[in-house]
């Protein structure tokens, strides 16, 4: 059955592409492994409403044997649901040769180190590098990478962030951007930092990329540290309309420019935020708990954090020390919310847990920040 169905769906590929209703039935077929009887499809097409333009296939091999594709891609840990979402984006890889079309790819991934649920996750997402020469384009740009980076490690990472990377010309699109960066003075570890972590920053055209650079540039970054690659990431994803609106934000709770420009050059992703967020993060933290303005500008990454689940928590904790008179009131935002949990409760919680026992409720939420009264 399965020989003929592949036989049957390479001599009508033109009707497989024009009948989205065999395309379901042919998937549904598939997915499940050719556990459906020859009736039980027939049933269906009858059932369907463009039942004309359904054209009949005949299974005449045992029932289950899975179609060699279906088979081949079960082997190498696909999933059901990722098999049909690979056939239904991708129609002709149902009627293509498994050890031809397919096992070079495996082969490819398994030599770098991408295997099991990141190798189907990334041919899944990107399921036309199916068809992608593995000697002309995949090999070629990791080879690339490779080189950008100086480490497999790192060049594996990128890949995995950015899969679709592999389907780029490295040399009209990836390695200008590169060249780019070198040429207004990214130092070899930034280079190596963005590529490896953010490669999709290099999915620019070179003219808009050498843009962004020199935005990040003119309003101070140093090329030397990793802030720059955040900012190009922030001037890459919002636009110059995006960035304003949101400074507007702060200038409604009376932020000057020199304080925004402040926040901004500590930690530029608080404008990758919604204007949501940062109103609710500068109401909570100036309005309800009194910080200033450069308190907040000096560490601009808290405002990232989730208000519910560790801001307003950890500053409910910091307000009840202060009102029983066990903590200074000169106290920084960064030392509050930046520590990891465990380090937060043995600063704040448990070391003063006799002094004040309630505070581990006042953290879980049990005994909420509503109820105190604000200093």
């Amino acid at each position: 059955m399965s020989g003929f169905l592949c036989k049957t769906l390479r001599r009508s590929a033109t009707d497989v592409q024009n009948s989205s209703f065999l395309l379901d039935v042919v998937s549904l077929v598939l997915v499940r492994g050719l556990s459906s009887s020859t009736k039980k499809i027939s049933k269906a097409a009858g059932q369907h409403k463009k039942a004309s333009t359904f054209r009949k296939v005949h299974f005449e091999s045992p029932e289950g044997t899975p179609a060699p594709v279906v088979g081949f891609l079960k082997n190498h840990g696909f999933s059901d649901t990722q098999i049909s979402k690979l056939i239904t984006s991708l129609p002709r890889l149902v009627s293509c040769d498994p050890e031809q079309t397919l096992l070079p790819k495996v082969e490819f991934f398994n030599s770098i180190g991408i295997t099991g649920p990141a190798f189907t996750r990334i041919l899944t997402q990107v399921p036309q590098m199916w068809f992608r020469s593995v000697v002309k384009g995949l090999a070629p740009c990791y080879d690339f990478i490779k080189s950008v980076v100086f480490s497999e490690d790192r060049a594996v990472a990128s890949l995995k962030r950015a899969p679709r990377i592999l389907m780029s010309n490295m040399q009209t699109s990836i390695a200008p951007n590169v060249a780019s960066l070198r040429k207004f003075g990214v130092t070899q570890p930034v280079v190596s930092f963005l590529v490896s972590c953010y490669p999709n920053i290099l999915l620019q055209a070179n003219a808009n990329f050498e843009k962004h650079v020199r935005e990040a540039l003119g309003m101070g970054f140093d090329p030397k540290t990793s802030a720059f690659v955040h900012a190009l990431r922030v001037f890459v994803g919002t636009t110059e309309l995006t960035q304003e609106r949101k400074k507007v934000v702060f200038r409604r709770f009376g932020w000057s420019d020199d304080e925004i420009l402040l926040a901004l050059k500590t930690n530029p992703m608080f404008l990758m935020l919604s204007e949501k967020k940062i109103s609710d993060g500068l109401d909570f933290l100036m309005n309800k708990m009194g910080w200033q303005r450069d308190a907040v500008a000096r560490v601009p990454m808290v405002l990232c954090y989730s208000l519910n689940k560790r801001v307003i928590p950890r500053l409910s904790v910091v307000r009840v020390l202060q009102s029983e008179g066990l903590l200074n009131e000169d106290i920084h935002l960064s030392s509050v919310l930046i520590p990891t949990e465990k380090t937060f409760l043995a600063r704040f919680v448990i070391k003063y847990e006799e002094q004040a026992p309630q505070l581990l409720n006042v953290y879980k939420g049990k005994l909420g920040f509503e109820g105190m009264k604000l200093l």
